[in-house]
């Protein structure tokens, strides 16, 4: 086999990633980008939907979507005017674990910007007129969902795969809880939930590391919620153990959607890259992998079809989807599982193998070649405490995963007797 290793001295690591701790639990990272004229900034909070109160689904996703709206010290429009007028961006979102901003600027106009984004996650008006908009649109993109084959597909295959844990309720709620949520639900969830305490935020770009941590601090040190509520921990989940599978009718569609999945590695465990590997093998890279060549290209039965990985803090799972003709949603079903039961009964071959490390590192660079790239790479380091050097290790860790580890790893993941499927279509 060809020498994987990549030019690591390349690649981020200990010697040039600098990381602070900053006040109430919070850490600071950046990697210097000298040629690049612009700062690329990404950072959460440790408040989601997890924080949401019971019967109020979606909570956290419209608080998030109105800290853009205005502040104390600039309404909505000249909050806008003023980040567009330096060609800069700022964006914040939130997930289930996470409320997430971002932004971009050049480097002179790095204080200004985040002092703008200081209003927005401190000093929020949430104005009555932008909260019913958004409301509205909420209630759009509910119908949209509606009609949706792969949406539907989705929200049933979480809701089976997850239930009794939180990831099996959409993040942005559903269409009888958003409309039950007021004005009043999101000032008290910002006054008690919502604070700085665990931020972690990563830079890139054209800046020096101590000079722009020095800047970060000086700007949020008067931020401070002394009262604010820790976000309580993921509650345990356990693996079905059965066959599970539903179908929603969504009348007069001409494409069905498919989920088959199974239990995942945690995230960055020890089976995590020999299951990256074989996912890759399976059917990560569609018409590349063995799910998109067996049930796209010579049995002509999908659309598309592939496979993911989707790991994370919690509970992860192991995706094969496909997009059909609903006539032939049950042979393409017959069809993948076959290519699973193969997958879980012979090792991969060593052809197979050796391309998809080869794919693995070389897309490890080109990963890294923005300061976008750069700053995920941080926050993932963080998020799943791993070492500064992990990237310069990882050519070691995936030259050592043979054939026989990727079908362990199948054999163990890949209980063809407890899936769980879903579709979305006309009437079966």
């Amino acid at each position: 086999m060809a020498n994987l290793s990549p030019k690591t001295a390349r690649l981020p690591g200990s010697d040039t990633i600098f990381r602070k701790e900053l006040p109430g639990n919070g850490t600071f990272l950046a990697y210097p980008n000298p040629t690049s004229p612009a700062v690329y900034f990404r950072g959460y909070l440790p408040v989601g939907s997890l924080s949401d109160p019971i019967g109020k689904n979606g909570l956290s996703n419209l608080h998030a979507a109105m800290l853009s709206t205005g502040t104390q010290k600039h309404e909505f429009r000249q909050l806008h005017t003023l980040i567009e007028s330096c060609g800069a961006s700022i964006s914040i979102s939130s997930g289930y674990l996470s409320t997430v901003f971002s932004g971009q600027c050049l480097k002179e106009d790095l204080a200004l910007i985040l002092g703008i984004l200081l209003e927005m996650l401190s000093q929020p008006t949430f104005p009555q007129s932008h909260f019913e908009r958004l409301q509205q649109q909420l209630a759009t993109i509910f119908k949209i969902q509606a009609q949706d084959t792969d949406e539907m597909a989705s929200q049933a295959f979480d809701r089976l795969y997850f239930r009794g844990h939180p990831y099996a309720h959409p993040q942005i709620g559903y269409p009888q809880t958003v409309s039950t949520i007021s004005l009043e639900d999101l000032m008290i969830f910002h006054d008690t939930a919502f604070g700085p305490h665990g931020l972690v935020v990563a830079f890139a770009g054209g800046m020096d590391s101590e000079r722009t941590a020095a800047l970060f601090e000086q700007v949020f040190s008067n931020w401070s919620v002394p009262h604010q509520k820790t976000q309580a921990d993921l509650p345990s989940w356990q693996p079905h153990g059965e066959d599970l599978r539903e179908h929603i009718t969504i009348p007069e569609k001409s494409q069905s959607d498919l989920i088959i999945g199974t239990s995942a590695p945690a995230a960055m465990s020890e089976d995590y890259q020999v299951c990256s590997l074989g996912n890759s093998i399976l059917g990560q890279f569609g018409m590349m992998g063995r799910i998109g060549e067996s049930v796209r290209e010579r049995s002509g039965l999908a659309y598309y079809a592939g496979s993911s990985l989707e790991v994370g803090l919690g509970p992860s799972c192991w995706k094969v989807t496909a997009g059909v003709n609903p006539d032939n949603l049950d042979k393409a079903l017959s069809k993948i599982k076959e290519e699973l039961r193969r997958f879980i009964s012979e090792p991969v071959t060593q052809a197979e193998l050796s391309d998809v490390k080869q794919q693995a590192l070389g897309h490890l660079p080109l990963s890294l070649e923005s300061n976008v790239g750069i700053v995920r790479f941080l926050l993932s380091l963080q998020r799943y405490n791993l070492s500064l050097d992990y990237l310069r290790d990882l050519p070691a860790i995936l030259e050592a995963v043979s054939a026989e580890d990727i079908l362990a790893c199948a054999q163990k993941h890949w209980g063809l007797d407890r899936l769980v499927i879903t579709s979305a279509g006309r009437a079966l």
